[in-house]
């Protein structure tokens, strides 16, 4: 069972879009996948797919372990897109940052909640997180379980803001190595790129500071890497997004220099779960059959 946060500590830069896109593929590709919207100022990634059947708890009960986990129904809620569940954000009186900041084990409530024999069931749990730094953001990269997705548009004031908030609060977790705990490898996802000597230029300095170890003094103890995966800045993700449809399904191929939805989900997927490409593969041999009839 793989626990993925996708953070960023600025908010607007696509996390919790491409969060459900990635779930949508992941489930497509029959693998059982949890997203859970762990953004409680501005849920949207528990919105983004409609919903079968909503349970009446969601992140809240979760956090303040209220929910009776050996009855799945309560906090579990399934989404149309099949093999896909979800655990809705509904705390819109903001209690839980609180909350969790006064409990003995707040910034480890997440990850060892998790633990519970009902999420061991799942392949991949994604953790959409809020568009700032708080100790909800904490929780949840501490919860993974070998890497973090980092979000950023190719745009210089987004990547500083990156390195100045997200890895800052990644360098204040070092502490609990002591508690045996290793902090997820962050592997930056390219969002929103443009076909612009701006955006490569951009990326050029963010790749040049990564290979460099300028991102952080700690830099041996917090790693950071690139992934080759790039999701340009094009209309059919907003359509998606409208439509409660993961952008994959919506577009399979394209005539433009960048790879269609379809390409960018299964790339992104294969750089990130490796193990599964064979069942990944079989998602694109099913396209192919449906397209020659």
């Amino acid at each position: 069972m793989h626990v993925i946060p996708v953070i960023s500590t600025k908010g607007g830069e696509g996390k919790s879009t491409q969060a459900a896109n990635l779930a949508g593929f992941l489930a497509d590709a029959s693998l059982k996948v949890l997203l859970i919207d762990g953004d409680y100022a501005q849920p949207t990634a528990s919105s983004i797919f409609a919903l079968k059947y909503e349970a009446p708890k969601g992140l809240y009960e979760l956090l303040m372990q209220t929910a009776d986990l050996n009855q799945p129904s309560c906090i579990i809620s399934n989404s149309v897109i099949d093999g896909l569940d979800v655990i809705i954000s509904n705390d819109p009186h903001a209690q839980l940052p609180t909350a969790m900041l006064h409990a003995a084990d707040g910034r480890l409530r997440l990850r060892n909640v998790l633990q519970h024999p009902l999420f061991q069931s799942y392949d991949v749990i994604i953790v959409d997180s809020q568009g700032a730094r708080s100790i909800m953001s904490e929780l949840i990269v501490l919860a993974a379980t070998r890497m973090a997705v980092g979000v950023v548009k190719p745009v210089l004031p987004d990547v500083r803001e990156f390195i100045r908030g997200t890895i800052n609060m990644m360098e204040n977790l070092l502490p609990f190595s002591a508690l045996g705990l290793k902090l997820p490898d962050i592997r930056i996802l390219i969002n929103c790129m443009k076909y612009t000597r701006l955006a490569r230029e951009t990326y050029a300095q963010l790749e040049e500071i990564i290979d460099d170890g300028r991102y952080s003094a700690h830099s041996e103890k917090i790693k950071v890497s690139l992934l080759s995966t790039f999701i340009y800045d094009l209309e059919i993700y907003v359509e998606g997004h409208a439509a409660g449809q993961p952008a994959h399904r919506l577009e399979k191929k394209t005539g433009r220099v960048s790879d269609s939805a379809f390409s960018t989900m299964y790339n992104l997927a294969c750089e990130l779960f490796p193990e599964w490409k064979e069942q990944f593969d079989l998602i694109t041999s099913k396209e192919q059959e449906v397209k020659n009839g």
